[in-house]
């Protein structure tokens, strides 16, 4: 399978050089002291780098963190208002339900009033015609005039006066109705005008909040999936630095290796020259104490000339390794190939190995001999081992990922075809199998520059 991202995260920066570093003590005699001082400045100078990448993502962190908090006041805040607005919103719905009812009783008052002053009206136009028809005010005086005494005019001028009266208050009563009546109307529509406008502004603002809530939360999301994408670069980087650590150390070593080799190869010379120098003077002892002639002694000088050692001649540097194999790479597991190497149609992606599906526990083997530089639990490779072997004089770097479990552990040497795990579904896998991978050279992060089919290299 693909590493995925967790996997980019965790080690894209800092492994590429491992597994140069992860040979025996033959191997490292085989390089200088300088070539080694080289390599270990140039993982240090990995650490410091890695270190300040820690020290930025952790700095991130705590600026996501710090944003998230006020976000959170923010949505809290945002509630809170919404809250009071959803209960303001309730209090004007209850005011226009009440204005509406109001509105309803007051149609029922228009609806009496109407009636009061159609009735009016239709005792004002009686009136109005009995005037016209009995020639108006003129009417009246005839009415006054007509009397038969004096008591019968004030009876007949009261009884006037009681009609006009009459006519007077049907008058105001009307007009007071009509004025009541269109007062109430104007009143109670402005008021219901607005109270339904600041229901319309709360439900509008309502809406907004709604809205501004529903992008901080959006924003919220986001920072924690950046959280999540910046505590995973941080597990990378914390692991990167373990390797790194461990990288350093076997550099160390190596160049320890080396002075202890070097310091035995001197301690030999010199011993080779003090047997030597014992030889000579116990040649030149018997020379002197002999009591032969001139032409024996000469003779003896000749003897003690030819049994000089020659000079030390200077040992070669070796370069046999433990992890040397000359029979190439077998097969590090049995089962059936379910994804071969190189880019896949389903997804396009690239797939840096190949994948062997078989029951859980199927015993995963060694490739070829080598050491394990590292073994190790990893986000996305599960249980995994990383080889590192030296054949033919070329550096070629094994991986094996999603095993159930380890058999081996960092600087252990293997030999092909030792059991060094089991097969599983550790990681980020689907279904038992293991995640074959093979370099020319060293582990390179994605797009692993480096990888090989290993179809090609498989006997």
């Amino acid at each position: 399978m693909k590493p995925p991202k967790v996997l980019r995260v965790t080690l894209a920066v800092g492994l590429s050089s491992l597994l140069v570093t992860g040979y025996s003590v033959n191997i490292a005699s085989a390089e200088t002291k300088s070539q080694l001082q080289n390599r270990l400045e140039s993982v240090q100078k990995k650490q410091k780098n890695n270190t300040n990448d820690l020290n930025d993502s952790k700095k991130q962190l705590n600026e996501n963190s710090r944003q998230q908090d006020n976000l959170a006041e923010r949505i809290q805040a945002s509630q809170t208002k919404i809250q009071q607005l959803s209960s303001g919103i309730q209090a004007k719905q209850k005011e226009v339900a009440k204005n509406q009812a109001d509105m309803s009783q007051l149609k029922n008052e228009i609806v009496k009033i109407t009636k009061r002053i159609e009735k009016r009206d239709s005792l004002l136009r009686g009136r109005l015609r009995s005037i016209y028809i009995n020639g108006g005010a003129i009417s009246y005086i005839d009415v006054i005039m007509g009397s038969k005494s004096f008591g019968n005019f004030l009876d007949r001028l009261l009884a006037l006066k009681t009609i006009t009266d009459q006519d007077n208050n049907i008058i105001n009563a009307q007009k007071k109705d009509r004025e009541a009546q269109l007062a109430n109307k104007q009143l109670l529509q402005v008021k219901l005008e607005k109270t339904k406008k600041g229901l319309e502004n709360l439900v509008s603002l309502k809406s907004q909040l709604d809205r501004e809530q529903k992008r901080q939360k959006s924003m919220l999301a986001q920072l924690k999936v950046k959280e999540t994408e910046i505590n995973d670069t941080v597990i990378g980087k914390n692991e990167q630095a373990d390797i790194l650590a461990a990288q350093a150390s076997v550099i160390k070593q190596q160049m320890g290796d080396l002075d202890r080799e070097e310091a035995r190869k001197k301690a030999e010379e010199e011993k080779k020259k003090a047997d030597a120098a014992a030889k000579a003077r116990a040649a030149q002892t018997q020379s002197d104490s002999s009591s032969a002639g001139s032409a024996a002694n000469n003779g003896s000088k000749k003897a003690v000339q030819s049994s000089a050692p020659r000079p030390a001649q200077p040992a070669q540097p070796s370069t046999l390794s433990a992890s040397r194999s000359t029979g190439g790479f077998s097969w590090p597991a049995s089962g059936r190939l379910s994804s071969s190497y190189g880019y896949r149609s389903f997804d396009n992606g690239f797939h840096p190995g190949i994948d062997i599906a078989n029951s859980t526990g199927t015993p995963i083997l060694a490739t070829a001999d080598g050491i394990v530089f590292r073994a190790y639990v990893s986000p996305s490779y599960g249980n995994c081992a990383m080889i590192s072997h030296v054949i033919n004089g070329q550096t070629y770097t094994s991986v094996y990922a999603h095993m159930s479990q380890l058999n081996v552990t960092n600087g252990q040497k293997v030999s092909r075809g030792q059991v060094i795990g089991a097969m599983g579904s550790t990681g980020n896998s689907t279904g038992s199998h293991l995640h074959f991978e093979l370099y020319n050279g060293p582990w390179t992060p994605p797009p692993h520059p480096g990888t090989v089919n290993p179809l090609n290299y498989l006997n």
